[in-house]
């Protein structure tokens, strides 16, 4: 049993190294040596767990999906009302606090995802997961009258995914005419437009990511 433990955190070592290179450095900075370096262990090492470094960028890739989505999914369970979590879901789809991380890890490799069909299946996957809790925010709202939709359900969920990462693309890339604030506004507007509802933006203590 210990020896499982101290290879489960090995590689969860090895997993947290190859994020930050990916974020710090870009998916064409990462090397087994370049990860080693980050984990402070031997590239043998590395080799040892993860034989080739596409093994080890896809299970990086999964786990920076998992955390996202996870970290996303928990600002919605709760009682709380539906603006209240639309507001917390716009609120956990742009790069900030800890999890800037894995917005720039995301950021990075959907630029490859095009040349690889694992990258690609995982960005599908992830925007798909996205939607669905949108879906279900407004569903919700909805069916409580909270929410007027001026579009299909399925067209507005997707159209929230759609704007947040575009926004968050230009938050990564320092783009000075777009602030966190002035793109948390720009969620809003949307909303409320689309809801007939008062949305406004979440404070940053609200549930979920922070």
């Amino acid at each position: 049993m210990p020896r499982r433990k101290d290879q489960a955190a090995r590689r969860e070592n090895l997993i947290q190294a190859t994020l930050h290179t990916i974020a710090t450095r870009g998916l064409t900075g990462v090397t087994m040596r370049s990860v080693a370096e980050q984990a402070g262990i031997s590239p043998r090492l590395v080799a040892y767990y993860y034989p080739s470094l596409d093994t080890l960028v896809e299970a990086a890739h999964q786990a920076a999906t998992e955390r996202y989505f996870w970290a996303r999914q928990q600002a919605t369970q709760d009682d709380a009302a539906p603006t209240v979590k639309l507001a917390r879901l716009m609120h956990s789809g742009l790069p900030r606090g800890e999890d800037r991380l894995l917005s720039q890890v995301l950021d990075e490799i959907s630029v490859n995802a095009g040349r690889s069909p694992m990258h690609a299946t995982l960005m599908t996957l992830l925007f798909d997961r996205e939607v669905s809790l949108y879906t279900a925010v407004l569903e919700a709202g909805r069916a409580t009258g909270a929410f007027t939709l001026t579009e299909p359900l399925d067209v507005v969920a997707r159209n929230f995914v759609v704007l947040e990462d575009a926004l968050g693309m230009h938050l990564l890339a320092h783009n000075t005419s777009l602030t966190l604030a002035r793109a948390e506004e720009q969620l809003a507007s949307f909303a409320r437009a689309v809801t007939g509802a008062e949305v406004r933006p979440a404070a940053d203590n609200v549930t979920g990511r922070a």
